[in-house]
């Protein structure tokens, strides 16, 4: 596993928020098995998940398929979380690499990937489109592309978006995320988008977390700021988002090498 130092300060709020979750986004076991299923890799398959976070579903594919994996992501607290739990259940296997690099830095194989993984972390690529664009340049001809991302259900209203710190037109509906790859040359292979009950425990576990911190570090000079904010993204989770946000899966392959 190779890091590189950096500072955790930027990621102390997520990394409290999600250190009761399997993965950082509204996914559960049993999604993310058929995720897996339906991703159908060949044998020593190499994988990229970019913006691994704790890297868990990169970890199950693994287990569940004789492929490689390669995580990045630049949390190094994820990532140390990620390679201590892969060592104890898997001593001696050395299929998983995990690297703290910003995903734009990190030196793809000049034969490129099999298969990527970007499961809400588009952002690290500069967004929904830059991801679809630079993962096309990155797979081999017959590679495919594992995307989750946001979706509205229904139009926003104004003050969720000033929780969100987000723009109308920053996401767009399910079915135009499936019609965005399309034109960028993709073949949808299959999608799923998750579920009211598991946007509730994603929710609701974030929002324990960090409440959980807040009582039990009161020295913590960011205690106060941290409980405000987190109370305030769940009230509003409550009032609009479980109606209005959405999270989407999208398995893609290349359409026009898809046929060959």
């Amino acid at each position: 596993m190779s890091m590189t130092a950096s500072s955790q300060d930027q990621f102390k709020y997520t990394t409290i928020a999600h250190s009761d979750h399997r993965y950082c986004c509204p996914l559960s076991p049993a999604k993310a098995r058929e995720l897996i299923v339906a991703l159908d890799l060949p044998q020593n398959a190499l994988v990229l998940d970019a913006g691994c976070g704790k890297a868990l579903l990169l970890r199950e594919l693994l287990q569940s398929m004789p492929v490689r994996g390669v995580g990045v992501d630049i949390n190094s607290q994820f990532l140390a979380e990620a390679a201590s739990s892969w060592a104890a259940s898997n001593p001696n296997d050395l299929r998983l690499t995990l690297i703290e690099n910003p995903v734009e830095r990190h030196p793809f194989p000049t034969d490129g990937y099999d298969a990527i993984i970007c499961i809400g972390s588009s952002h690290v690529f500069g967004g929904f489109e830059p991801c679809l664009t630079t993962c096309m340049q990155w797979f081999k001809p017959s590679g495919v592309l594992l995307i989750g991302e946001g979706y509205w259900k229904q139009s926003p209203s104004d003050k969720y978006l000033a929780v969100l710190a987000a723009t109308r037109d920053e996401l767009t509906s399910h079915s135009q995320n499936t019609q965005r790859a399309l034109a960028h040359g993709y073949k949808l292979l299959t999608s799923m988008v998750s579920s009211d009950d598991e946007w509730d425990q994603y929710e609701g576990l974030y929002y324990q977390a960090m409440m959980r911190h807040v009582a039990a570090c009161p020295e913590d000079p960011d205690a106060t700021a941290f409980g405000e904010r987190a109370q305030r993204w769940y009230d509003s989770y409550l009032e609009s988002g479980r109606s209005t946000l959405g999270f989407g899966y999208y398995l893609l392959e290349n359409q026009v090498t898809s046929s060959v």
